[in-house]
């Protein structure tokens, strides 16, 4: 399995790190290679080595070291039976198709992102934008199978040619015994500078180029005219932090900003559990119509009442369990909070059948089930 981001500082690695642990339960041997940042960030990691990690391989991080690092994939594949990918940068692309030709191993390709859609965003030097665009168009072609994230990105591979008898919907999950009711409470608030006697609104993402805590901000004003015992957490960090806390100073409603920044993954679940709203606010765009949520799978799973915009897959992930909203317009993000907020049977409800469907649709284990199935077929017709 083979990820061109740092699993210990870059929180969407959480996907096939779960993924890899769920498949060593099945008897699998997984070998997990990762792409260290070339420099660490001003933040501790969010993840530490656990016991039941697979085995884990640091990459090198500059592009000069392609070939040593094709060496070592090449060692590893040798006595593979599939060769898992996971997105498509060329800093792994490029020696995995490599060696998925000399060793005639089968590719399985993990499409969770619209990258190219990302890139147009959050990239600057042009030649990497293309350099995405072309890897994300050719790589369907050398995949015996894929897993897809969400319709947009089944309809995608299905518009370049890939036959969808070899595509499997692989959402995002959430561990339910990390994420569940009745965790968290007043001291996870008061450890953050919050009151446990008001109601807490959560939002929990990176806040790097593609981020949207800044609707929550701007929506928090009109929350608190109507519901003036509410605050407001936003939980994440990145090279828009600094902006946004700028943003939450100059904020008539300031002092219920709370912005600590990046918490270690350890503590998240009792975040969530010690919250009473949770929100996903988007943007209407392509690379939001591609993404599954990380965060509203496990805000499922914690059985919280969630706020989310109404873009992609939200709403198939929240039907009947959430309330959703137009996407990218504050005013509808405030509304959406207050129908929970005065309605504290509604939120007790809604969160119950959150947990629900967390448990029938947004597990790793339902997803490695898919994965396996995926695997067999990448087997069989490699021959």
């Amino acid at each position: 399995m083979v990820h061109p981001h740092d699993l210990w500082y870059d929180p969407w690695t959480i996907r096939i790190l779960q993924l890899a642990k769920c498949l060593m339960k099945k008897g699998c041997t997984v070998h997990l290679c990762h792409l260290p940042r070339k420099e660490p960030p001003d933040h501790p990691p969010l993840r530490q080595k656990m016991a039941d990690d697979p085995l884990i391989y640091d990459l090198l991080p500059r592009q000069f070291h392609i070939v040593q690092n094709a060496r070592l994939l090449s060692a590893l594949a040798k006595e593979c039976d599939v060769i898992h990918l996971q997105k498509c940068f060329a800093a792994t692309s490029l020696p995995i198709l490599w060696i998925c030709r000399t060793f005639r191993k089968p590719l399985h390709y993990d499409w969770d992102d619209d990258e190219t859609a990302i890139s147009r965003i959050v990239e600057r030097r042009w030649l990497s934008r293309l350099q995405l665009t072309v890897y994300e168009y050719e790589l369907p072609n050398f995949a015996s199978t894929i897993t897809y994230s969400s319709r947009a990105i089944r309809d995608r591979a299905a518009a370049l040619g890939f036959p969808e008898s070899r595509m499997w919907h692989l959402p995002v999950g959430a561990d339910l015994e990390r994420f569940r009711p009745g965790i968290g409470g007043a001291k996870e608030l008061i450890e953050l500078g919050l009151d446990p006697n008001k109601l807490t609104i959560l939002y929990i993402g990176q806040m790097e180029g593609a981020a949207y805590a800044h609707q929550l901000m701007e929506a928090a004003p009109m929350v608190l005219s109507a519901c003036p015992n509410c605050q407001f957490l936003l939980v994440g960090g990145g090279e828009q932090l600094k902006n946004l806390r700028r943003r939450a100073e100059l904020s008539p409603v300031r002092e219920t900003l709370h912005i600590p920044g990046y918490i270690e993954s350890d503590h998240i679940p009792r975040i969530i559990g010690a919250s009473d709203i949770c929100v996903a606010c988007f943007d209407d765009s392509h690379a939001v119509r591609a993404k599954s949520p990380l965060k509203i799978a496990e805000y499922l799973a914690a059985g919280k009442p969630i706020v989310a915009s109404r873009v992609g897959e939200a709403p198939w992930m929240l039907d009947g369990c959430g309330i959703t909203v137009d996407a990218g317009i504050p005013q509808a993000l405030a509304k959406g909070i207050l129908a929970y907020a005065t309605n504290e049977e509604k939120r007790d409800q809604d969160g119950r059948a959150a947990r629900e469907r967390a448990k029938k649709y947004f597990t790793w284990e339902r997803g490695t089930e898919q994965l396996m199935e995926a695997y067999r077929s990448c087997r069989v017709e490699s021959g």
